[in-house]
């Protein structure tokens, strides 16, 4: 069932019979199929209502197993950058030790010796 204008509904299936026909049909229900199948739910026999909850079965596992794939490749990509921004962390805190302790010592200055007015 689509709306065409500002009320007006249409429907693909015009009775019980072409909705039946289509169910035996061995072909995949498209998503508009399902979608123009859903107002004869109640109406359908009992090998029709058997088909149409095993093709949503069917789409839900698909659906599941290509949110599962795409949630292994962010894991993977997550895994890499929480790596990446360990390591940054461990040369930041070295290298602030080292310039720490650089300037404990006074042996370096940290100003570049462009900057120095002398």
């Amino acid at each position: 069932m689509t709306l065409t204008g500002k009320h007006t509904l249409t429907m693909p299936f015009n009775s019980g019979s072409d909705v039946e026909a289509r169910l035996r049909d061995p072909a995949n229900l498209t998503s508009q199929e399902v979608r123009d199948l859903m107002p004869w739910v109640h109406q359908i026999s009992m090998i029709g209502e058997r088909r149409l909850t095993a093709e949503l079965a069917l789409w839900n596992l698909e659906a599941v197993q290509r949110f599962e794939r795409s949630s292994n490749k962010l894991t993977k990509y997550l895994a890499w950058v929480t790596v990446a921004l360990v390591l940054l962390t461990v040369a930041i805190a070295y290298y602030s030790f080292v310039l720490a302790k650089l300037a404990l010592d006074g042996t370096e200055s940290f100003i570049p010796p462009g900057l120095v007015h002398s």
